[in-house]
């Protein structure tokens, strides 16, 4: 028997890093199609407050990782590339916009409701090609 996961969205990942030229924090934008999004939106009351705990676990195929390296590799080539670390930004959906003065972060998560930052990730290499695949975590 074959088990298929089909896919519910596309992504779009927001790899954080360094420019060494201006010593700012910038952003590099990659979709990846054909991903499965699952997201728990949740409110727990914390002391005589309320915490908001939104969480989403994301499971991007290897198939779909042509352009993939590992966060040491992706630091040294990130034209064209893309990577998956803690502190990166994903949202659901196909974003066009980049991140800039013009634009920032604050901005996107204002603009979109499904935004996340990576927690953890982990290859989950073993079996088929079929079902092999990275889970991210993010809240």
């Amino acid at each position: 028997m074959q088990v298929r996961v089909i896919p519910n969205s596309d992504i779009t990942i927001y790899n954080k890093y360094i420019d060494p030229a201006t010593r700012k924090e910038k952003y590099q934008r990659t979709v990846v199609k054909k991903v499965v999004w699952q997201a728990a939106k949740a409110v727990y009351a914390v002391g005589a407050g309320m915490v908001r705990s939104d969480t989403a676990t994301i499971f991007i195929p290897f198939a779909r990782g042509a352009a993939y390296l590992n966060p040491h590799a992706w630091r040294a080539a990130k034209t064209g590339k893309w990577t998956l670390q803690e502190g990166d930004v994903i949202v659901r959906g196909s974003i066009t916009t980049e991140i800039s003065d013009a634009f920032t972060m604050t901005q996107l998560r204002a603009a979109n409701d499904e935004v996340v930052t990576i927690n953890s990730v982990a290859a989950m290499d073993e079996g088929s090609a079929n079902m092999q695949h990275w889970q991210i975590g993010a809240k």
